[in-house]
């Protein structure tokens, strides 16, 4: 049997730089075939490889600076202070002391003195004198006049001796009730709050002031009155109380 010559011979030796050059050539042939699907004019030959766009940059987004850390508090500050913890404690011992003091070595003898009776609030609404428009009885009828009996029952002395009698006189339970009950006999109040008694001039430390001798109008009298000078204020107040009759006095 005879040997069959191969189908595909071998290829003959090709030279490396032939073999370069057609590759070559291909590429440029896909190459002019992608831009003419793209259409794109054909480049024609042996024009070389078309040079790219130049790059476009990417913008690069600020960088934001990093927040602020939060503020510490007023408070937070001043308990980390040793100076204004000090003063705390300082405030608090000064306190306690001054609590114990009054507690143990306050006066003791103001119950006993009527011209020592009366709250700061009554030293600080007693009038400095029994006469006159401004004096601690006229108050009191400017008080009846106006129906405001808290303020003119601290016209009155603390122990309440004077304000229980003249509750009495005048059928109410206590004082402030008898305020309101006279006002409603008030009928003029402008006339009423000229009711007062002049001063005449004494310098004891404890008058009588009787509303049968000085001019009342538009409203009913409120009667006797004993007046005590407190201290060390200087204020009057009304120490004792007597009624009297409706319709004595000048008119």
């Amino acid at each position: 049997m005879t040997e069959e010559p191969p189908r595909n011979p071998p290829p003959p030796d090709i030279d490396p730089e032939q073999l370069r050059q057609f590759q070559e050539f291909q590429r440029f042939q896909e190459f002019q075939r992608f831009q003419q699907g793209q259409g794109t004019p054909a480049l024609p030959a042996g024009a070389g490889t078309p040079a790219l766009p130049p790059a476009v940059p990417v913008p690069v987004p600020p960088v934001a600076p990093p927040p602020k850390p939060p503020r510490t508090p007023l408070w937070r500050i001043l308990l980390g202070s040793k100076a204004f913890r000090r003063l705390i404690y300082f405030l608090v011992v000064v306190l306690i002391l001054s609590l114990v003091y009054d507690h143990y070595f306050g006066p003791s003898d103001e119950e006993s003195d009527p011209r020592a009776q009366g709250s700061q609030e009554q030293v600080a609404r007693i009038p400095k004198t029994p006469w006159n428009a401004n004096g601690t009885v006229g108050r009191l009828y400017q008080h009846v006049g106006r129906d405001t009996p808290d303020q003119g029952c601290l016209l009155f002395t603390r122990d309440g001796a004077a304000k229980k009698k003249f509750a009495e006189a005048f059928g109410a339970p206590d004082c402030e009730s008898a305020i309101r009950r006279l006002h409603e006999q008030v009928t003029n109040l402008a006339e009423y709050e000229k009711a007062y008694p002049d001063d005449p001039g004494t310098q004891e430390t404890r008058v009588r002031v009787s509303s049968c001798e000085f001019k009342v109008n538009g409203g009913p009298r409120l009667g006797w009155f004993e007046l005590t000078k407190l201290e060390p204020s200087g204020g009057w107040a009304i120490s004792d109380y007597k009624a009297e009759p409706a319709g004595c006095g000048p008119g």
